[in-house]
This record gives C-alpha cells, structure tokens and sequence, in this order.
C-alpha cells in the first residue's frame, strides 16, 4: 500500500502546477483603436461653416462677433452648434503673440483654402498605422499614424505633418513654424458620425485657442 500511496500524491503534485501557471500568464485585454475608413460626408447642421475658417488671421476676432461666413454660429440652425459636439465658433488664436510672418501666413492659407474648398467629403482609407485622405477636390493625403514626418505639397510649398493616437482619437499636426501649428483632431462616435476640430496653436499664446468643428456622416457603403 505505501508505494501505491506514494505514486498517487507525486501524481497530484505534478498536475496542479500547470494550471496555476496557465492562469498567470492569461493575457490582459488591450484598448481597441477605431477604424476611420469610410466616405465621411459633411453635415451642414451640426458643423460651422468651413467657408469662414479664418486661422490666425487679423480680421478673425472680427468674423467672430459678426458670425463668421453667413453661417451665424451663435444661432443654432444651418452651420450652427447644434448637438453638443463643441465650441460654437472659431478663428485664429486671438491672444497669440506676435503677428504671423509671410510665410506662415501663405501655409495657414494652403491649409485654410483646402478646407474652405474641400471639406464638403473626405474619403478616407485606414489600414494601420497607414492613413489616406482624400478631399473633394481630389487631394490625397498620406499619413503614418506612428508620429513619422510626412511631406505634403502646397501652392506656398511643402508642408510637413504628424499624426499620432490620442487615445481612441488621431491627432495630425501641420507645421506651420517653429512656433505655430495647425491641429486637426478626428474622433469617431457610435452614432456613425466624425467630428473634425481644427485649431491654431502659437508658443507664447495664452488662453485656448478656439476651434473649427466639422461634423460628417458615414455614407451607406455601395453594393458589393
């Protein structure tokens, strides 16, 4: 009976280990990052008015307290603040310090003219960390959302950008000088909806500067 005895428990002792050790190293579960893929087309009643983006511009503070493009973003309706997404309206940095050299000036323009000319649909290819845009003017864009530099042509010249995550959102800063900077903020919501924000940010401004909001809709996708 004691060799019995002793082959049992040295069984015993090696089966519960194993699974001990298996329950160790389950993985943890990881944050899931949205696909931004889709054909995202503009709400024209829950966004502003992208004819009015005036960044960094001296008449922006006057835009502002006149209502901007014909929109009126303090009212509500067309191009109004409708929906919570945000701040009613934008322009530039109005406590920046410093006015904007030429060539600031000519990129903030690129970079505004594209979006007051071709924001109405943005079609966007996502395969991580790879990211395409591209507008209604038939302008693509590529990014690398792991914080790589990428170059973008503009009539003013090359424009350089990075994209990285901020959390669930992608973040993609265009620069305009060492000391300024276009930021374009996309977030994805569950009601199949995008919200754009696009701010000027100026080193030695103060307060918050004020924001762009683009609201689009995610297209029903065509048949197979």
């Amino acid at each position: 009976m004691r060799p019995f005895i002793f082959i049992t428990a040295l069984t015993i002792g090696f089966s519960v280990p194993p699974l001990v050790v298996a329950s160790a190293q389950s993985p943890p579960a990881s944050e899931s990052q949205p696909d931004f893929s889709g054909t995202w087309q503009l709400d024209q009643n829950l966004s502003n008015d992208p004819a009015g983006a005036n960044f960094g511009s001296p008449d922006s503070q006057g835009n502002q307290r006149n209502g901007g493009g014909g929109g009126g973003f303090g009212g509500g309706g067309r191009y109004g603040p409708i929906g919570g997404f945000g701040r009613p309206r934008y322009g530039g940095n109005r406590n920046a310090a410093g006015a904007s050299t030429p060539l600031e000036q000519s990129r903030i323009k690129d970079l505004t003219d594209e979006i007051k000319k071709a924001s109405s649909t943005l079609v966007i290819s996502h395969h991580d960390p790879t990211l395409v845009i591209n507008d209604s003017a038939d302008y693509t864009q590529f990014f690398e959302t792991t914080g790589t530099s990428n170059d973008h042509p503009f009539p003013s010249g090359t424009i350089t950008s990075t994209t990285h995550w901020d959390g669930t959102r992608l973040v993609t800063e265009y620069t305009i000088s060492s000391r300024q900077k276009l930021v374009y903020t996309y977030t994805v919501l569950p009601t199949r909806q995008m919200v754009l924000r696009v701010r000027l940010d100026t080193d030695g401004g103060r307060g918050r500067p004020e924001e762009l909001k683009l609201v689009y809709n995610l297209a029903p996708s065509g048949p197979k």
